[in-house]
């Protein structure tokens, strides 16, 4: 799958439009299928629509662009590519979604279009969801904006989220949120949960579901062949991409440098068990180390003893499905 680059200024192109009313500069960015990147930037009458912009786009020099809107003014189609079974395109004024008919939207000096097709994910875990990148820790400020538009109506239980696990594209997006949950009672309690949230392609946003990953019955895609046993303290501290503790981390790495082929990045200390030591679980991302793999997600069980001394006792691929079916 190509990745959508951010810098998409690369082509400038400078249109003038006659009139005596006060002009206003706006830019289009603008990417491709293909992943071609190109761009305008254009001065427009004052009173102009996001239309205007988008048919000056095809008049300008050496320009080849058309477009098609459905009944409710909706980007379906960008020279010839529809959205479908290959992706959709994605079209942001100033980085929110569209809403409206874009006759409707005026535009102001300084607004920014940005026009993307975005590939529907090919290579993913079962159920089409596509692994989150093993190198991010924290959600963009479009994720966060869909997280708290999901969570703003819900009562009994504060949500604070930690990461995006997964996203699913199918006509808009799923997302896979784990998020830490601390019920609002006199005696607080926190928990960690996977909520599945559906943004549609004009940005509104739905809660799908609420599910609790009870540390003592963790679902894998295979059978777990340990019990857990009880005692397990439900973690509420450390920031995502790290293990919350300087003890917790070291004994992680100290675990993980016997295995070998895969690269392993934690995402969030689920609990922890004070035996003769202490065992850990923690949710984590891994990676082939050989290839361009697509990541997945795992959960590892790890013993660190009193002496410092730490080994891995499970590596299970952690069912998402189970949680976001």
């Amino acid at each position: 799958m190509k990745k959508i680059i951010s810098a998409l200024l690369v082509l400038l192109m400078a249109l003038v439009f006659a009139g005596c009313q006060k002009q206003i500069v706006c830019e289009i960015h603008f990417s491709d299928p293909e992943g071609s990147e190109g761009g305008m930037r254009g001065e427009m009458p004052a009173k102009s629509t996001l239309k205007d912009l988008f048919d000056a786009l095809g008049k300008g020099d050496g320009a080849d662009f058309t477009y098609e809107v459905d009944e409710n003014g909706v980007i379906v189609s960008v020279n010839g590519k529809e959205n479908g079974e290959l992706g959709y395109w994605d079209v942001t004024l100033n980085d929110q979604p569209l809403n409206d008919v874009i006759g409707n939207i005026a535009l102001n000096d300084g607004d920014v279009c940005k026009i993307v097709f975005v590939p529907k994910v090919t290579e993913a875990i079962a159920g089409g969801w596509q692994v989150a990148d093993v190198a991010r820790t924290e959600m963009d400020e479009k994720e966060a904006t869909v997280f708290a538009a999901a969570t703003e109506k819900l009562l009994g239980e504060n949500y604070e989220p930690v990461c995006v696990l997964a996203t699913q594209v199918v006509s808009g997006t799923n997302y896979a949120f784990l998020a830490r949950g601390t019920s609002v009672t006199a005696s607080p309690a926190s928990s960690f949960l996977i909520l599945k949230v559906y943004e549609d392609l004009q940005g509104n946003v739905k809660l799908e579901s609420v599910s609790e990953i009870d540390v003592t019955d963790i679902h894998v895609l295979a059978d777990v062949d340990d019990n857990i046993l009880g005692g397990w303290t439900v973690k509420d501290t450390g920031k995502p991409g790290s293990l919350g503790s300087e003890e917790a981390q070291s004994s992680f790495e100290k675990a993980m440098a016997e295995v070998l082929g895969v690269g392993y990045n934690p995402i969030q200390l689920l609990a922890t068990q004070v035996v003769n030591g202490t065992n850990y679980i923690a949710l984590a991302r891994g990676k082939a180390l050989s290839a361009d793999d697509t990541p997945e997600l795992y959960v590892i069980s790890w013993y660190a003893d009193l002496e410092g001394n730490s080994k891995v006792t499970e590596i299970k691929k952690f069912d998402l499905n189970y949680y976001v079916a």
